[in-house]
């Protein structure tokens, strides 16, 4: 049974197996754009097509990339321009593909697209290798699913990079210019080094480059306990389109009208000091047009951070009495109550997070300053 919360993700096979059947669409270089709506696909579709056209890249920094077009035995990777910013001239770039072969960079070919958090790369090969559907990321809305691949850095519990397929919904898909192109949110829990791998809808199709995740900004002084801003955010795939296409790659020049397009600019300032009451009106404007879990959690966020406490505490309930599985909302939550003297309530909302996957809140209960929480009923 998938899980529609993602809270578990699905650990793929190694790249160094055999390669998938692929489809005929593989030879050409014409970029693939959906001409009519595709079905939904079973998750395991998707995941099979994740699996062929997401790269694993090594170099200066490492990422994740997609493969996204072929011209003959040249093949051209889409990514995050910070996975790649840092590349000096002639340092090897080695990117490892579905069939576990490591490719060399073509020098002098990594190209940023505008002054968004995309580049281009190629690399050539005679061996075939899927490349991407381009999806329309018009046809992305909020609450739709949404999936995300990528080789996570190596860790403790997995010390080799596998690639990861992290099931999610979509916060928002914004028209409204926002920096580094950011203007899809989803809530996929993902980790370092899966930026720049692919943001994929229920077609299988691509939507998206993945960009940051959600981290923690500020920590609490009486707990030690991190407080976490949640959202991932992703550049849409719109922007390689422009490129693409050999039009300039812009930012879009909309007006903000939409919840989505107000959301996104809430999130892209939380966290940054001195956006505070930015982040609230930003966020009442949301809530001024519909339900928004997101919406609570980013003014409690900022209503914290003003010294606004029980404020915080009261948009948190809303949050969680939106969506219950909301793992960010209790961590915080529980943070809040940790500075007003609550250690009771606020371990409950740490172990609650835990329980919900939040896996900062389990490394910190293992901790010393953790300890208090660990060992209470």
């Amino acid at each position: 049974m998938w899980n529609l919360r993602a809270l578990v993700s699905i650990l793929l096979l190694p790249t160094a197996i055999s390669p998938l059947l692929l489809s005929s669409f593989t030879s050409t270089g014409v970029l693939l754009v959906a001409q009519a709506p595709a079905q939904a696909q079973s998750a395991e579709s998707v995941a099979k097509t994740a699996q062929a056209i997401t790269v694993r890249i090594e170099g200066a920094t490492q990422g994740s990339g997609v493969l996204v077009k072929r011209e003959g035995n040249r093949y051209t990777v889409l990514t995050a321009w910070h996975v790649v910013s840092g590349q000096g001239k002639g340092e090897e770039l080695n990117i490892f593909v579905r069939d576990g072969s490591r490719q060399q960079l073509e020098q002098g070919s990594i190209k940023r697209l505008g002054e968004v958090d995309l580049a281009v790369l190629t690399f050539t090969s005679t061996n075939s290798y899927e490349v991407a559907q381009i999806g329309d990321i018009k046809s992305v809305s909020m609450g739709n699913p949404i999936w995300v691949s990528g080789f996570p850095l190596p860790s403790s519990a997995v010390p080799t990079r596998i690639m990861r397929f992290i099931k999610g919904d979509v916060i928002a898909n914004a028209t409204v210019a926002i920096p580094d192109g950011y203007q899809l949110l989803y809530d996929n829990q993902t980790l370092p080094g899966v930026s720049g791998g692919a943001v994929l809808n229920a077609q299988g199709q691509l939507v998206g480059i993945h960009g940051r995740a959600e981290k923690a900004d500020q920590v609490s002084e009486r707990s030690g306990k991190a407080v976490a801003t949640g959202t991932n955010q992703g550049v849409p795939i719109s922007y390689y389109k422009q490129y693409s296409s050999g039009g300039a790659v812009v930012a879009s020049s909309a007006q903000a009208t939409t919840a989505d397009d107000y959301l996104a600019q809430a999130r892209s300032l939380l966290g940054k000091k001195g956006s505070e009451q930015q982040v609230i009106m930003l966020s009442n404007q949301v809530l001024a047009t519909q339900v928004s879990s997101d919406a609570y959690f980013y003014r409690a966020y900022a209503k914290d951070v003003l010294g606004d406490k029980q404020g915080a505490i009261a948009d948190y309930n809303q949050a969680i009495a939106i969506n219950p599985q909301y793992a960010n909302a209790y961590n915080n939550r529980g943070i809040v109550k940790s500075a007003l003297g609550d250690k009771q309530g606020a371990c409950r909302d740490y172990k609650k997070a835990v329980s919900l996957g939040h896996t900062s809140t389990s490394q910190w209960l293992q901790t010393q300053n953790g300890a208090w929480c660990r060992d209470m009923p």
